[in-house]
């Protein structure tokens, strides 16, 4: 059976967001885009660990500057998320593309891996469950909460050369 991958298939999504990210590391990298991952500051936060459901709460609260473009990584689990300031471009295989404005709240289902652009000042944060919620245990927390690849949680790696092929037979 035939058909295209259009980009609202979510296999072509996921692959754009990894392939962005790859053209941004490469970018930076040749020295046609600087890096300016030190200008997004990144809070943490912790409530009580509760014994009574062997978890806590974790946030990571992160400032993007206007202009800038960050790409997130793969989460393991669901999870809330909140932009408190600001206007982002939002790309990620579950939503496409969508501008948000703050206040804004949504749910990132597990294996989501988004792009974010600010179109202003913005503020975001992520709210994750976590059974080591002490600052003293982040990269704990990291491999609790982060996927290092979709494969890990089941899920279809992106297709890369799909995507790119895709892309240059409709230029």
């Amino acid at each position: 059976m035939g058909g295209s991958m259009t980009l609202n298939n979510p296999v072509m999504l996921k692959a754009s967001v990894t392939a962005y990210q790859q053209k941004l590391e490469n970018a930076i990298d040749k020295g046609e885009v600087t890096d300016v991952m030190d200008q997004c500051t990144l809070q943490h936060h912790f409530a009580e660990y509760l014994k009574e459901y062997d978890a806590g709460v974790y946030a990571r609260e992160m400032f993007i500057p206007k202009g800038v473009t960050v790409v997130g990584k793969i989460h393991r689990y669901s999870h809330l998320s909140f932009l408190l300031k600001g206007k982002i471009i939002v790309i990620s295989e579950f939503t496409d593309r969508i501008t948000m404005e703050a206040p804004y709240t949504f749910a990132s289902p597990a294996g989501s891996k988004r792009a974010f652009f600010a179109l202003e000042d913005a503020l975001l944060t992520n709210v994750h469950m976590t059974r080591t919620p002490y600052e003293k245990n982040l990269p704990d927390i990291e491999k609790e909460v982060i996927a290092e690849s979709y494969s890990e949680l089941g899920m279809e790696e992106p297709d890369i050369d799909l995507f790119n092929n895709n892309i240059l037979r409709k230029e």
